[in-house]
């Protein structure tokens, strides 16, 4: 794994256990899973391979530390399967949000992408940004569905070898409360 990668890994992983020993602020503490479909906002044309797919879909893992106020904290990752813009190996993202609002909720963050096996580029991207617009839901009293909508920038930076697209995703994640 690339130095850069294990670097941001492991900053993402230190504030996701961070957010997990339960300080006072966290009042309930949620994980779950689900799926987002993405469309770049423009074509990703790589060297040598051509024009890549302007959509598809993912797998997301979450845990989200839902605060007693009007703040919460979310760590996602998401996988892409093997594949995707012609690669042989997965892509990995992993992705660290701060939300805020109750069942209407917005909110900022940023994340990687790690190729494995890359053919075309670097294995590690640059960080992109995201912004989010979501709707939650109680559907049972330790059950929650989270409808999103993300605008991720320069998405797929040096991993398609410098071909980056900003994209729009739809997410929809069902998450369990384990405190």
């Amino acid at each position: 794994m690339p130095r850069t990668f294990r670097s941001t890994l492991l900053a993402f992983l230190l504030l996701a256990l961070a957010a997990g020993l339960q300080p006072a602020w966290a009042a309930e503490h949620y994980v779950g899973g689900g799926a987002r479909f993405f469309r770049t906002l423009n074509d990703v044309e790589i060297d040598n391979i051509g024009k890549i797919d302007a959509d598809g879909n993912s797998l997301i893992v979450s845990y989200l530390a839902d605060t007693a106020g009007l703040f919460k904290i979310e760590f996602d990752i998401e996988y892409f399967g093997n594949g995707y813009g012609e690669q042989t190996g997965a892509i990995v993202s992993p992705q660290l949000l701060v939300l805020v609002g109750g069942k209407l909720y917005g909110g900022v963050g940023a994340g990687i992408q790690y190729v494995q096996d890359n053919l075309v580029g670097d294995d590690a991207s640059d960080v992109f940004y995201i912004g989010r617009l979501g709707l939650q839901f109680t559907l049972l009293p330790r059950l929650k569905l989270d409808l999103n909508a993300n605008y991720q920038t320069d998405v797929f930076d040096k991993v398609f070898n410098g071909a980056s697209s900003s994209s729009v995703t739809l997410g929809a994640m069902a998450r369990f409360r384990v405190k």
